[in-house]
């Protein structure tokens, strides 16, 4: 049977109809593939939400029919009025953002860190039950997921370090458990950073927490096994990404910006990622900020083949990367959002103290707001002073500065826990 490709009103779209081309180009979509049959409502509304005509596949007599409708329809209302979704907006142009003033927190951190705990705690019982689940044999609850995210969320919007510095206190549970909980962190506060509505942060949430569902499909002892993964370990743990894929449409009611993220988060910008080497604006910008979380907290968590490297090291390799496997303007921006010596971060200036990092100054990164606990001889101090890194100079008159991090501590050092100082 012949076929005709036609353009067809996005109003005209309707179930089982194929769509060849989008008046908009493929990357700035949430749909995987370049050409898809619309299966579902979920998709159907997409469509006619971001497109105002499509290019569809058709028979010839069906072309006729569609062209006669359109003929004899009115004309399609403008989509002026519709709300644009979020990240379509922001994928024409994120580098505009790397100079825009935050949204302030309505809360401090100390008032947060309490509400952010309980929220805190039911996702990572969520998440545990998720993962058990799915070793099971069981299905995907995705609704329920949403539910705590949106907690998580709401969290975010109110302080944006209080989850932050939870998930940098984790404990060394499952990695899998702790990794996914910590990756939805990383996204939420990247996300409002980025100005993204409560909405859109719950699929972004969401699907960050979902990113690794895939390697429930894995042999336990691949994900425990110490030293480097052979290469055909590699590939075994590469086809965690289409695992997750099957799971997640064996599910119902899933986000296709859920989908969108786990099928993209290990594809790079230089194309050497997998598991389709897409390359430069090949990659959704959902994929892209899947891509740096997971990335961010893999490097600064505990793995049965590599050891931890510190909140600083993460940051440095993450400009190395930047320009190369990630767009440079969106690795300046996740920065930006979690800082480089990241609240709750142990710290030793250059005169010997040792603080803790309470508060970011997001311009001016190296130079946070900090909580001195030792004196330069690490005896405990009498007072606990709060400076601020930005301002301390110039409260001094000197012109040259004074005051900076020499390092950054690992967690417990000197036996100081940063949660006695917020709590």
């Amino acid at each position: 049977m012949s076929k005709e490709i036609i353009e067809l009103p996005a109003e005209q779209l309707r179930l089982g109809i194929y769509v060849s081309r989008l008046d908009r180009p493929w990357t700035d979509s949430p749909f995987l593939f370049q050409g898809f049959a619309i299966e579902n409502d979920e998709e159907l509304q997409t469509l006619r939400r971001l497109c105002k005509v499509v290019y569809v596949e058709v028979s010839v007599a069906e072309a006729e029919e569609l062209k006669s409708a359109a003929r004899k329809s009115p004309a399609a209302a403008p989509h002026d009025s519709d709300p644009p979704d979020p990240l379509e907006v922001l994928s024409t142009n994120p580098a505009a953002l790397v100079n825009h003033v935050p949204v302030k927190d309505s809360v401090p951190l100390k008032t947060e860190l309490p509400l952010a705990e309980t929220a805190y705690g039911e996702a990572k019982h969520a998440v545990g039950a998720i993962f058990d689940n799915l070793r099971r044999g069981s299905g995907l609850d995705v609704p329920h997921l949403e539910i705590v995210v949106g907690s998580m969320v709401d969290s975010v919007f109110r302080n944006r370090d209080a989850m932050g510095w939870l998930a940098r206190m984790k404990s060394k549970d499952d990695y899998l458990y702790g990794h996914s909980l910590a990756a939805s962190v990383w996204a939420l506060a990247f996300g409002r950073h980025l100005g993204l509505d409560k909405e859109t942060l719950k699929s972004v949430g969401t699907g960050a927490m979902l990113l690794d569902i895939g390697k429930t499909r894995l042999p336990t002892e691949l994900l425990k096994k110490a030293g480097t993964p052979s290469a055909e370990e590699w590939g075994m743990i590469h086809a965690h990404v289409d695992h997750g894929i099957e799971l997640l449409r064996a599910a119902p009611n899933v986000d296709q910006r859920v989908l969108t993220m786990i099928a993209t988060h290990h594809e790079r910008l230089d194309g050497s990622g997998y598991p389709h080497k897409l390359k430069g604006d090949e990659i959704p910008l959902i994929g892209r900020i899947a891509g740096i979380v997971d990335c961010y907290d893999a490097m600064i968590s505990e793995r049965s083949y590599a050891g931890a490297k510190s909140a600083y090291d993460a940051v440095r390799e993450l400009k190395r990367l930047s320009g190369i496997a990630f767009p440079a303007e969106l690795v300046e921006l996740f920065i930006q959002a979690v800082g480089v010596f990241p609240t709750g971060t142990l710290v030793e200036l250059n005169t010997g103290e040792v603080g803790v990092v309470i508060g970011q100054n997001r311009f001016r990164r190296l130079r946070p707001m900090v909580i001195l606990i030792l004196d330069g001889q690490k005896q405990v101090r009498e007072e606990f002073t709060k400076i601020d890194l930005l301002t301390c100079d110039e409260n001094t008159g000197k012109s040259e500065a004074t005051l900076w991090i020499r390092h950054g501590l690992e967690r417990g050092a000197y036996g100081i826990d940063p949660k006695e100082y917020f709590l």
